[in-house]
């Protein structure tokens, strides 16, 4: 079972932030890619390598809509050269319509937001190879590029593709070395909250969904959590949370891998179960959560050993 924590570089100090998630054995520092609102991803990464030694870096996740393949081939190939092999390639979709308006340009589809995170993922992938990349898409042109400069020490660098759509999840089942599951469904009137997709039945079926595109493929899944709280009260701190998301209940809660409410034994039991039913050998926990979710990562690795 592995935890990640993803940080907002922007609060607080960043480089013991990020000492910190090292030193107590999270297994990697993820930065969310929303440009206007939060720092830059990458740099932020690039300036966590050098003060870390084991985590890795990665963005959650690079919103597609906002790069281009050889820019961004570059950047990754920079911060996993810096970091000496240790940066995560993540890429979704983007939701967020301010990030196109504040630039004068049109919101896209959602078809149109999946057809170009699968060509920009593409392409980057292509050019981290060193080969020289022709692409002719409808987002993407390339002609005899190549990325000579700088090399990046892994090859390939692992895949990270986040979202919670069934075709950027099928895609991902068949190229992802990494599902990252948000749980969340349509994007609400204030272009960024969302409905939630945290009823059983409904995981149930994403997993399906996925496993019958993956093949015989078996990427990691990984679930964002969206909440965590250490209580010996678990009901009733599940039925306040509840109380704030439209059309779920404490109980669709207290199973849902997306949030994790009750006391450090309960919780590793439930990661545990998380794995058994739907496959999720990874989490991704807020910062705002950070203590909790250190402490849960110390009782989860104590009882395995």
């Amino acid at each position: 079972m592995r935890i990640s924590m993803v940080g907002d570089p922007g609060s607080g100090s960043w480089g013991e932030f990020a000492r910190r998630c090292d030193a107590d054995g999270f297994d990697a520092l993820l930065v969310p890619d929303h440009p206007g609102s939060y720092t830059a991803p990458l740099v932020a990464l690039a300036a966590a390598a050098t003060v870390t030694e084991r985590i890795r870096l990665g963005a959650n996740v690079i919103n597609a809509g906002m790069w281009e393949p050889l820019p961004l081939a570059n950047e990754l190939a920079t911060l996993d050269l810096l970091s000496g092999g240790r940066a995560q390639f993540g890429i979704g979709a983007g939701h967020t319509p301010a990030e196109w308006l504040m630039q004068g340009r049109t919101y896209p589809s959602p078809g149109a937001r999946v057809d170009r995170m699968i060509e920009v993922a593409d392409a980057t992938r292509r050019l981290l190879t060193g080969d020289p990349v022709t692409f002719d898409g409808a987002h993407v042109r390339l002609r005899e590029a190549v990325l000579t400069r700088p090399r990046p020490i892994q090859q390939p660098i692992p895949l990270r593709i986040g979202g919670g759509g069934n075709r950027v999840l099928r895609y991902a089942a068949r190229h992802a070395d990494i599902i990252s599951f948000s749980g969340t469904g349509r994007t609400l009137p204030d272009g960024h909250n969302h409905e939630v997709n945290w009823h059983r039945d409904q995981i149930d079926a994403q997993m399906d969904h996925v496993r019958a595109a993956a093949g015989d493929r078996d990427p990691d899944f990984e679930a964002l959590v969206q909440y965590v709280e250490i209580t010996d009260d678990a009901e009733a701190a599940a039925t306040r949370f509840a109380a704030e998301i439209p059309g779920i209940t404490a109980s669709d809660l207290l199973v849902a891998p997306y949030v994790l409410i009750g006391t450090l034994p309960e919780l590793v039991d439930e990661l545990s179960r998380h794995e058994k039913r739907w496959g999720f050998r990874r989490f991704v926990i807020r910062a705002a959560y950070y203590d909790a979710a250190a402490q849960l990562l110390a009782a989860f690795q104590a009882k395995s050993g």
